[in-house]
């Protein structure tokens, strides 16, 4: 029994941070979008509708192609080194690629289909020695590195991503309404290699080396949206995105456990991972023919009891059969993840050129008592955006106007705030589990101390470029 602890402690562990990591969601698969804050649901109409809101997928005339590339540059800083310390991750690099293609089929229907990240992350804290502190020693730090958790440098890495193929329909009801549904496949990769407390669960300290590799497919579920122009001037979107369920399978390896060999022992492990329920609306108001202006609200849903992101259950097997399955439960404690945006553009006279920006702000989902030092910070979260757009017209055809679409962007963003010592070795209930499944806060007793004391800071930088071909 003791071992087949040890094997759902070094899974659970790993998993953590290589999944907490996925929120928020950049939401980056269109730059005229990302350079106006993220918003679009009321405004973007060009392939890349089919996420932003389906609905405006009407808005292309016969055939519409757009391929995006973000880049997110991320630098973190947390708590490694034990509470109150502060300990700067190097720059992580997330790739966000998308892909559209839409076409008219009918007078009023437009189908497209594409390819997109919903969520791209990769981070790590390099040469970190003494990981969560000094050893404590009859309630006082041993500050001798021969006792610290571990003398020799050690680096956490994480890889993660969540993307989804997508296909949907738009059918225009009348010319001020329309509708539309897309069809969305999920799935995902995440990869960690971490050095933790593995022996955390079974009461004693223990560290060593564990590496994650999961991926996996989720089940298909709908995107719905709604527009409705009640005046040429104004434009009201709506988007709603149904949950879905990505079933995770893959292999786990910790130095803590060999073979008769010597070499790691390799672990069957399976987890479920949810993207969440959300929900947006947008309002844009063309003043005149040169300027837009745009406000939105989304809700991400990660607070939901079945299907949010308040804990997920790991099931480590051994495969040689000696243990049965061994279910744990993962605590993440998320909050719902409310932003609100503001996005301009403005086309200047010859209609060549147009200058976006834009502002967000909005709360983080990560709850003080479950963060840690790969979640995203707690508190709030604020970035300002602008780009530029490109135009050319078909030069063969004056009826085509802007057939050719070069934009490129770039958004600051930043998030923060600091846990005081009121989690510190305090007891809480693991949520969305079994009330008599309690942890201790930022102590010895945890695999991934969660809830310490200090600076947490999250900055990023991106970088968009996209090209849409439409007439």
């Amino acid at each position: 029994m003791r071992r087949g602890l040890a094997l759902v402690c070094i899974l659970a562990g790993g998993l953590i941070p290589c999944v907490a990591s996925a929120n928020p969601e950049p939401a980056a698969y269109d730059t005229k979008s990302v350079s106006m804050a993220m918003a679009g649901t009321s405004f973007i109409e060009r392939p890349s509708a089919l996420v932003l809101n389906p609905a405006n997928m009407e808005g292309i005339e016969k055939l519409g192609f757009t391929t995006n590339f973000t880049g997110i540059f991320t630098s973190q800083v947390a708590p490694v080194q034990g509470p109150n310390t502060s300990g700067s991750s190097s720059i992580g690099f997330g790739p966000l690629p998308s892909a559209f293609i839409g076409g008219r089929i009918a007078p009023r229907v437009v189908f497209t289909g594409g390819i997109y990240i919903e969520t791209g992350y990769g981070s790590s804290f390099d040469n970190v020695v003494c990981l969560d502190g000094d050893v404590v020693v009859d309630g006082v730090p041993d500050t001798d590195p021969s006792t610290c958790t571990n003398a020799e440098p050690q680096n956490l890495d994480v890889t993660f991503f969540v993307g989804e193929f997508s296909v949907g329909t738009s059918i225009r009801i009348i010319d001020e309404l329309w509708l539309g549904v897309a069809l969305r496949l999920p799935f995902s990769k995440q990869i960690a290699d971490l050095w933790q407390n593995v022996g955390a669960a079974l009461g004693f300290s223990q560290y060593a080396r564990v590496r994650n590799d999961l991926g996996g497919v989720g089940f298909p579920s709908p995107r719905i949206g709604l527009t409705y122009k009640p005046h040429r001037k104004v434009s009201i979107g709506v988007m709603y995105r149904m949950w879905s369920t990505i079933k995770l399978t893959g292999t786990t390896e910790t130095s803590l456990l060999t073979n008769p060999d010597g070499s790691p022992l390799t672990l069957n492990s399976r987890a479920d991972w949810y993207v969440p329920h959300a929900l947006q609306f947008g309002v844009a108001y063309q003043a005149n023919t040169r300027l837009l202006l745009a406000w939105e609200l989304r809700i991400q849903f990660h607070a939901a009891d079945k299907h949010g992101n308040q804990n997920q259950t790991v099931v480590a097997t051994d495969p040689s059969g000696t243990l049965d399955p061994f279910p744990t439960v993962v605590p993440f404690g998320w909050l719902n993840a409310y932003s609100a945006k503001f996005g301009v553009e403005y086309r200047f006279k010859n209609d060549l050129l147009a200058f976006r920006g834009g502002f967000n702000i909005g709360n983080s989902a990560t709850s003080a008592p479950w963060a840690q030092y790969f979640t995203p910070a707690p508190g709030v979260a604020t970035s300002l955006a602008a780009g530029l757009g490109f135009y050319w017209d078909d030069r063969n055809d004056s009826s085509v106007k802007d057939k050719y679409m070069l934009d490129i962007g770039t958004v600051f963003a930043y998030s923060g705030g600091r846990i005081g010592d009121e989690y510190i070795g305090t007891d809480a209930q693991i949520p969305g589990g079994d009330p008599m499944d309690v942890v201790t806060l930022c102590s010895a007793d945890q695999v991934v101390r969660t809830g310490c004391p200090g600076e947490y800071r999250v900055f990023s930088y991106w970088a968009s470029l996209s090209f849409t071909l439409q007439y």
